[in-house]
């Protein structure tokens, strides 16, 4: 099953690793598993500035990570989930939590990010502040 990706000119994707930059708008068809982020899911390391963004960047670079990179973020990883955890009363957050350690454990990423990505929404709104993505357009 082959996955279509539609890229504006000049946005960027990771995959594997590796940055790309379109030359105009393009599409990319990926025919096999590739780890990739697209510019918008891509948070930079000054926005990882409150726990749940944090938990969401150690996610985005254990995703991109090689195998022997990977190890270390996952620990820190670890540490960020299991503080997060201790620190909130929200059962579903508690919940969302341990579900993303569980996709974590099982290499699901992507589907991490997206939990987490719930858990700053959550955190947001709880601190009453924009959001990375808006933070990172200001």
């Amino acid at each position: 099953m082959s996955l279509k990706i539609r890229l504006a000119p000049e946005e960027r994707i990771v995959v594997n690793g590796a940055l790309i930059q379109a030359d105009g708008r393009c599409t990319l068809i990926f025919l096999n598993n590739v780890s990739f982020l697209t510019e918008k899911h891509i948070m930079p390391p000054q926005s990882a500035s409150t726990p749940a963004r944090r938990i969401y960047f150690m996610i985005q670079n254990s995703y991109m990570a090689t195998d022997q990179e990977r190890p270390p973020l996952l620990e820190t990883l670890e540490g960020f989930v299991d503080d997060f955890h201790e620190a909130t009363t929200v059962p579903a957050i508690k919940e969302t939590l341990e579900s993303i350690r569980s996709l974590v454990q099982r290499g699901e990423y992507y589907q991490a990010l997206k939990l987490a990505d719930a858990v700053m929404k959550h955190e947001d709104r709880f601190l009453d502040q924009p959001s990375w993505q808006d933070a990172k357009r200001a």
